[in-house]
């Protein structure tokens, strides 16, 4: 059940002109939930922190803010028990618990000797899971994800004082010193990598192509690592090192991590401040800053020019922004802070004295609206965020600091009533001017003018609160509300209009913090467009779907399996099974007919002469399913069930985790159907039950850890959270 809080409006499209010109108040986060068992914010305790509201929003967003601190909104929250130990972690358990829990966690499921994989394959509450290349999960971006899960456990221990965190951390740092050593080329850090030989699953298999797959050479010959990385990755793993050399490194891990940090830099400045493969050329997204040398203007015009529109008038002098080489300038005073070498700092001053004064011109500025806010790239701020952190923290310069400080101040704009948890805590760690902990845990004293500052954290501690304890990607289809309001001015997906809390939208692929608030859908399922059995044995059958894919069970539908790796990539569009012999099976591709003779192991194009018709149905139609039962699907895409053939009808979806189907097929299993989310079963029409037709994938929550750590250290959450 959901409490509609906030009215739907509908935009009048004559009223856009104005829009910009009267623009509204920020939107808050589209419901501010009340939190089970705990406490209310109270930013005037002893060793809290302390905010003061500057500009402060809209009254009836004010009002609601305040309601949620005191605790008395009322919202309804679908709590998921998980095992954990002894007792169960939900939702609702305290922040502590929740993130001893989410650790264990990590460590059974996304960790590679010392690697953070965020994304696997769905699997039990403490399920080691091996990490080949057969269940690769997301380990291309194993890099920049353990980078910033360093940082969370360089806070976790300057709060702790656990040796064992500290011994954690020293296995992540020499994860990441992996990172380097397994291309073989000094500085040069992989994506990721993986253990075994042979193609890996999801990359090079059923022939897909991914040429940036090598294998290990000597002692890492039984890895197979990912090249081309980008710079979210090589910042991500010196964001990481910078703060655990801080808080939580001991004289050993401190030399440790200077030599690594001295490699990666010394990559970074021989190439001109760019990444470069092992093929010798630079990587994708591999430029990292702007080389200050004038002797490099003409090949960075060019790239901008090629790679993001970006060029002017013909004869005008390159004058690239400073904020153009934001990636950079933190790597470099880290790499200074951390090795004690010059050169970097040298570097660092000359790109200050050539871009520094250079108009900020591609900057998107203006007040808030919609329009804008369709246009932010969050997983950008992220990056921004990642990087001007270290650059406030070691920079000293008055002439620097505002500069500085602006550029966060313009990312808080837009993104502080978003309740990103770890947005907020940068914000009011480094705004007005930057203030470390009196000590860990303790908040500096003394007011902080930050704009929206007190509802902002209130927000941020409950995204924290109601981050799920469930982190299957499980399909979200919060367009077919009715109580949000949607952007107008969002074009390649939908979204709305104020951030939806974090417990209702679709969970991000990786990691939270740059993840969109504003999303409404995603992970939808395929539709059936097809499902079979065998002619003489119920538990064999076969779907297709609208990806082109063809699954296969042995067992009833208790486990799929997909059968296309022989189709040499023809998409199926029809199947048809044999009504004489059990493993004869027919596809109908966009590449012609398909003949399998094994169940789908093999595939083999039809004999000309053969002719195949292939079943249709028409699902807007009453169809007969047994005696007077009858099921179609109507306009609005609900399944609808009769019980008079097809005289009267009604919604039948119980147990759907979305109430849209796509398909219907009356089989020899009884009726099975689906719709975007999932494949569901029915021997009555009535009751239903899901089949897991596609593998199942879960993200870790290497993000949680992150920002409650941080929130920890800073003070902004207390130990009884």
């Amino acid at each position: 059940m959901r409490r509609r809080t906030w009215p739907q409006k509908r935009t009048n499209p004559a009223k856009r002109q104005n829009f910009l010109k009267n623009p509204p108040r920020r939107p808050a986060i589209a419901h501010l939930p009340k939190l089970l068992c705990t406490r209310a914010l109270d930013f005037s305790a002893p060793g809290s922190a302390s905010f003061t509201i500057v500009n402060a929003p809209h009254k009836s967003i004010r009002s609601a803010a305040s309601r949620f601190v005191a605790g008395s909104l009322t919202f309804f929250v679908s709590v998921l028990s998980v095992s954990a130990g002894s007792s169960a972690v939900t939702d609702s358990s305290p922040l502590r618990e929740k993130a001893a829990y989410f650790q264990r966690d990590l460590l059974d499921k996304h960790w590679l000797d010392g690697l953070y994989v965020s994304i696997v394959p769905s699997a039990p509450p403490g399920t080691p899971l091996p990490h080949t290349i057969d269940q690769p999960g997301n380990v291309i971006h194993a890099g920049v994800w353990t980078g910033r899960y360093l940082a969370g456990v360089g806070y976790q221990y300057a709060v702790t004082r656990d040796p064992w965190v500290r011994r954690h951390g020293g296995e992540i740092l020499r994860a990441l010193r992996m990172l380097q050593e397994v291309t073989g080329k000094p500085g040069l850090l992989a994506r990721g990598y993986v253990k075994g030989h042979g193609p890996v699953e999801d990359w090079e298999r059923n022939g897909q192509d991914s040429p940036k797959w090598h294998q290990g050479q000597g002692r890492f010959s039984d890895y197979r690592w990912h090249g081309d990385v980008s710079v979210d990755n090589f910042n991500a793993v010196l964001y990481g090192c910078a703060i655990y050399y801080d808080l939580a490194a001991d004289k050993e891990q401190r030399q440790f991590i200077a030599q690594d940090v001295d490699k990666l830099m010394t990559h970074l400045v021989e190439n001109h401040c760019r990444i470069v493969d092992v093929d010798g050329e630079v990587t994708q997204w591999g430029h990292v800053g702007i080389d200050p040398d004038p002797a490099r203007d003409d090949y960075y015009r060019k790239v901008y020019a090629a790679r993001f529109n970006r060029t002017g008038a013909a004869g005008e002098t390159w004058r690239p922004s400073l904020r153009a080489s934001l990636m950079l300038l933190p790597d470099l005073l880290i790499a200074q802070h951390i090795t004690g070498q010059a050169r970097y700092l040298d570097l660092y001053q000359r790109v200050i004295a050539r871009f520094k004064d250079n108009p900020d011109r591609l900057r998107d500025t203006g007040p808030f609206s919609l329009e804008r806010l369709a246009r932010v790239n969050h997983s950008g701020e992220g990056q921004a965020y990642e990087a001007l952190y270290n650059l406030i923290r070691y920079e000293k310069s008055p002439d620097l600091l505002p500069i500085y400080l602006k550029w966060v101040e313009e990312l808080w704009e837009m993104n502080w009533m978003e309740g990103n948890s770890l947005f907020t805590w940068m914000t009011c760690a480094l705004l007005p001017d930057y203030r470390s902990p009196v000590k860990p845990g303790v908040a500096a004293p003394g007011p902080r003018p930050i704009p929206h500052a007190e509802e902002a954290a209130g927000m941020a501690l409950a995204t924290l609160h109601l981050y799920p304890v469930d982190r299957v990607l499980r399909p979200v289809m919060n367009s077919l509300r009715t109580d949000l309001e949607r952007n107008p001015f969002a074009h390649r997906e939908t979204l709305s209009a104020r951030p939806i809390p974090i417990n209702q939208r679709p969970l991000d692929n990786e990691y939270a913090w740059k993840g969109n608030p504003y999303q409404m859908d995603n992970w939808l399922k395929p539709i059936v467009t097809m499902i079979q059995f065998a002619c003489d044995d119920p538990l064999v059958g076969w779907f297709s779907d609208s990806t082109g894919a063809v699954g296969r069970t042995l067992d009833g539908g208790k486990i799929w399996q997909d059968v296309g790796a022989g189709l040499r990539g023809a998409r199926v569009q029809n199947i048809v099974a044999s009504s004489k012999h059990t493993f004869v099976l027919y596809a109908n591709t966009d590449q012609g007919l398909f003949l399998s003779r094994d169940g789908g192991m093999s595939w083999r194009p039809a004999p000309e002469s053969e002719s195949v018709k292939f079943p249709s149905v028409d699902f807007k139609q009453w169809s007969p399913v047994s005696g007077n039962l009858c099921c179609r699907i109507t306009g609005e895409g609900q399944l609808e069930i009769s019980r008079d053939r097809g005289q009267t009808g009604a919604p039948s979806m119980k147990g759907w985790r979305i109430p849209r189907a796509g398909s219907f097929f009356v089989t020899a299993r009884g009726l099975i159907a689906s719709g975007p989310g999932g494949c569901y079963q029915s021997s009555d029409g009535e009751n239903w039950t899901e089949l897991k037709l596609w593998r199942e994938n879960e993200t870790g929550a290497a993000d949680f850890l992150h920002a409650y750590w941080m929130g920890r250290y800073y003070g902004f959450i207390q130990s009884k959270e």
